[in-house]
């Protein structure tokens, strides 16, 4: 209950940080797209889906809202006619500052009231639920 509330604190917190900076067409769900093109430049969209923990189908209609905004733009792999490459626009190029400083303001925002050992601690036991969780997922896949 207390992670599920902690959610939807963050992607109000989100939500509003991105309506306040001019995009409230950006959603959260953007982010993970956004972050691994600002980090890399391009990526195909299975590279995409796999960043974001997300299906294909999830992650093409993430794509298809910023290609609409103009952030994004699609063209096909010359290497193999099959896999798509999504890269950012100027627009989108242009909102890195934006995303870099909202994203400073979240870990501010997540981290506010705890001490650093106190975080680092948090963080270890999150990474240690999460593992223990894909772990069960992937054994209970192979039965």
């Amino acid at each position: 209950m207390l992670i599920g509330r902690i959610h939807d604190q963050t992607h109000k917190w989100l939500t509003d940080e991105l309506a306040a900076a001019g995009l409230p067409g950006v959603a959260p769900s953007h982010g993970d797209v956004l972050a691994l093109l600002f980090q890399r430049g391009e990526a195909t969209m299975q590279e995409l889906a796999a960043f974001a923990h997300r299906t294909k189908p999830t992650t093409t209609v993430l794509v298809d809202k910023l290609e609409q905004m103009g952030l994004v733009s699609r063209t096909k792999s010359k290497d193999d006619a099959r896999s798509t490459i999504i890269t950012l626009t100027d627009k989108g190029e242009a909102l890195r500052p934006t995303f870099e400083s909202i994203s400073h303001r979240l870990i501010h925002f997540v981290h506010s009231g705890l001490t650093e050992e106190e975080t680092e601690t948090l963080e270890k036991l999150l990474v240690k639920m999460l593992s223990g969780m894909n772990n069960s997922t992937t054994k209970r896949s192979a039965t």
